[in-house]
């Protein structure tokens, strides 16, 4: 088992796009947020991306109690591992997810079985 711990906060997948001109765009918050989080995966993962079946554990201790919906944040979470810890994020086959309140301390932390 290895596992990440990334202090960027990730931001919900509604945040992903807005539209111009009736054109979906990708959102620049979203992009930054993104590649801050990538990072942090290449900084603590060593080696090649895991070629076979993935399990996950991943648990995001928020810094306050705002009613969230704990799938929305797994977008960029899953799509900033991808090419680092896995190929692609079709290889997780298991995935269990918590979420808590930590004040002073918010992160997400990422235990790849």
């Amino acid at each position: 088992m290895k596992t990440i711990t990334l202090l960027t906060k990730p931001i919900p997948v509604n945040q992903k796009y807005f539209v111009v001109r009736g054109k979906m765009l990708l959102s620049t918050k979203y992009r930054d947020t993104k590649e801050a989080m990538e990072w942090e995966v290449k900084s603590q993962w060593k080696g090649e991306p895991l070629a076979d079946a993935v399990t996950l554990n991943i648990m995001f201790y928020y810094g306050d109690s705002r009613k969230r919906d704990i799938d929305a944040y797994l977008k960029i979470l899953l799509d900033s591992m991808s090419g680092i810890v896995y190929e692609d994020d079709s290889q997780i086959i298991e995935m269990h997810i918590f979420k808590e309140i930590d004040k002073s301390n918010p992160k997400t932390i990422i235990q790849i079985l």
